[in-house]
């Protein structure tokens, strides 16, 4: 029988950089077939471009035997012959009831007038396709998480699915939920859907998985039967049995308890998080996609609220509530989308460094020429390549815009910086740089850093000391010295347990 997909040679460059890599990757009917890889790894572009949110540079797709025009293919095509995504991220209408949202897809109108009683015959035929048992007038945002999930399938097979995408699907979901899911999909194999399914929860892949196919650095690298493939071996594949080269570590003299992370917590924990950060540290703190790393940092700088727990900044309770009330008390947040939430793209050097010291630089009057000395120390300091102070940031190289973020926070005089993915997007020239700056800010009486990266050898490299997180939690503290990046993955998957002091 013919294969329900075959993607061939599948090549996407983003701005010189190329994101996938001749990739061939095929789905059978009624088959569960794994994508699995390291952050980076290609995933999420091969994906796109199968639903059709981005076109592709060279190779081929066959979908149900008829061969894709990229000229042609978009979203909408996509899902006319049968590919339908669920994302993570729930795409449902919340304040709607579930029978409103079953058939919003196809709305079953005819007319300035609902038909309520088609509506509701309709949603009941579909859900008794699949057997799930939800209140067809209940209100989206009531139901549980995984009843939510539920409905996203439902909605995903009322479009005639041939092929059903699944992005991290148990991410948010208890064991008996995660129950649920897998007697879902076991349904929709037993229809000849095919189910493409991405997660970085080994033991999950090998009970539900048929095939697994790996991609590394935009590459296809194995596809293997997960039943008879190790988790060692899986492993092995995803991050390459030759360690990558490190630089030199380079030690800092860690002081006194700093920062102090007592049992915070919030709707993004399933349970409180504590840690320390001593003076003249800078502590890693990686995780694969979905981890909680994120999140900490968010909650650390007072972009997401806290339901309880609290912190202590150099022996004294603090209140951080807000992100002003972080920057106030010395705290500066590097976020990971520099673009969207780190600058201003269409100001200038100068405006961009001084955003959060403007206040240093009031007497009764704006002192521009203050403003401006003040950032040619920086700039000189920090070495950012720009034809001028005015020059609008949006202009700059990746590196040299990380640099005029990294510089704010220098200019600020804040006591603790947290770097969420600094390095990302940056030449190894550049990163190099970076590193060095970090570890200057470090090195200075009451300072230290959290650094926060997907990327393990970094990790590795930089820190003092390692957290690794796994679903919302800190599972593991290691020493970068003694630990490898095998170790961190393990941690990272689920597949090795450590009690954290």
């Amino acid at each position: 029988m013919a294969k329900l997909l075959v993607m061939k040679g599948i090549s996407k460059t983003f701005f010189g950089v190329k994101a996938l890599k001749d990739v061939d990757f095929d789905l059978d009917r009624g088959e569960v077939h794994v994508l699995l890889g390291e952050n980076g790894a290609g995933k999420s572009t091969l994906i796109k471009v199968l639903s059709g949110a981005y076109g592709f540079d060279s190779g081929s797709i066959e979908i149900d035997g008829r061969r894709v025009e990229p000229s042609r293919f978009g979203p909408s095509l996509a899902e006319e012959w049968g590919i339908v995504t669920i994302y993570q991220n729930f795409h449902v209408v919340p304040h709607l009831s579930v029978a409103e949202n079953l058939v919003l897809p196809g709305f079953a109108g005819g007319g300035p007038l609902i038909r309520w009683g088609t509506v509701f015959r309709r949603a009941k035929e579909t859900l008794a396709t699949l057997d799930f048992d939800i209140d067809l007038h209940a209100r989206v945002k009531d139901l549980s998480v995984s009843k939510k999930q539920m409905l996203e399938i439902a909605i995903a097979l009322s479009k005639n699915a041939k092929i059903l995408i699944m992005d991290e699907p148990t991410a948010a979901l208890s064991e008996k939920e995660v129950e649920i899911l897998f007697s879902a999909i076991a349904r929709i194999k037993a229809r000849g859907i095919g189910v493409i399914y991405i997660s970085h929860k080994l033991e999950e892949i090998k009970r539900i998985g048929d095939r697994v196919t790996v991609l590394r650095d935009g590459s296809t690298i194995a596809t293997v039967d997960p039943k008879t493939t190790g988790t060692e071996e899986l492993i092995a594949i995803m991050i390459g049995k030759a360690m990558s080269s490190r630089g030199e570590r380079v030690l800092l003299e860690a002081g006194e308890n700093f920062l102090e992370v007592e049992r915070l917590q919030n709707r993004n924990f399933p349970e409180p998080i504590s840690l320390r950060l001593r003076a003249n540290e800078i502590l890693g703190v990686t995780g694969l996609v979905g981890s909680g790393k994120t999140e900490l940092a968010r909650a650390i700088f007072g972009i997401d609220r806290l339901v309880s727990g609290r912190l202590l900044l150099g022996g004294s309770p603090i209140v951080v509530t807000s992100p002003r009330d972080a920057v106030l008390r010395g705290i500066g947040y590097l976020p990971e989308d520099r673009d969207e939430c780190g600058l201003c793209l269409n100001m200038g050097v100068k405006e961009n460094m001084t955003l959060a010291f403007l206040s240093r630089l009031r007497s009764f009057l704006f002192s521009h020429s203050g403003e401006r000395r003040s950032v040619q120390n920086i700039v000189d300091a920090i070495a950012v390549r720009t034809p001028g102070l005015s020059q609008q940031v949006k202009y700059l190289s990746g590196g040299n815009k990380q640099k005029v973020v990294l510089g704010k926070w220098l200019m600020a005089d804040c006591r603790l910086l947290i770097l969420d993915e600094p390095t990302i997007g940056i030449d190894v020239g550049a990163r190099s740089e970076i590193y060095e700056l970090i570890r200057a800010f470090a090195r200075k009486p009451g300072r230290s850093v959290i650094f926060i990266s997907s990327d393990m050898d970094e990790i590795l490299e930089i820190s003092s000391r390692t957290l690794v997180m796994s679903r919302g939690r800190i599972v593991a503290e290691l020493d970068p010295g003694t630990s490898s990046k095998h170790e961190i993955m393990q941690y990272s998957l689920g597949a090795k347990q450590k009690d954290i002091a």
